[in-house]
């Protein structure tokens, strides 16, 4: 069955922050046997496109910030260097957000879950966003694979 998410989310601009329309599309009874997934974003009059097959929407978002022009980045929890998944397993759209808590290392996200159960108040939608956003980069660890896929993705190119 073709699920679909719309909202807004916010895009890092040379020009500042503006809030964009963006959809994602999947298709959640494939999950595990054919989990494809798009994702679309209008920005100033013109839509972009980015498309995936992890069920974690990691490579589909790679793929649409790879499509965006190069001062352009997208500003959600899943390219949030807070945006954590869970060590133990995810469902699609789920993220925990680690801001105000170092992490280091896988280990620190199995500490995290054996400790307490982040899920209670620290879950958020990998679209989600606030203003403690900060981009990934190689310099600081996030358990997440959007970085990785991007990385390859522009690799690839």
């Amino acid at each position: 069955m073709k699920k679909v998410i719309r909202g807004k989310v916010p895009l890092l601009t040379s020009n500042g922050k503006t809030m964009v329309p963006i959809e994602i599309t999947y298709d959640d009874s494939e999950v595990i046997a054919n989990p494809k997934s798009e994702i679309t974003l209008l920005y100033n009059g013109i839509e972009y496109k980015g498309y995936g097959a992890d069920y974690l929407w990691t490579d589909t978002i790679a793929d649409l910030q790879t499509k965006l022009p190069n001062d352009v980045k997208l500003a959600c929890c899943m390219t949030c260097r807070h945006g954590n998944m869970c060590p133990y397993g995810n469902e699609e759209n789920q993220l925990i957000c680690t801001k105000g808590i170092t992490i280091t290392s896988k280990g620190d996200m199995l500490d995290l879950f054996d400790q307490t159960n982040p899920f209670e108040e620290r879950a958020v939608a990998s679209l989600d966003f606030c203003e403690d956003f900060v981009y990934q980069s190689d310099d600081y660890y996030t358990y997440n694979d959007y970085f990785y896929q991007l990385s390859k993705k522009i690799a690839d190119k």
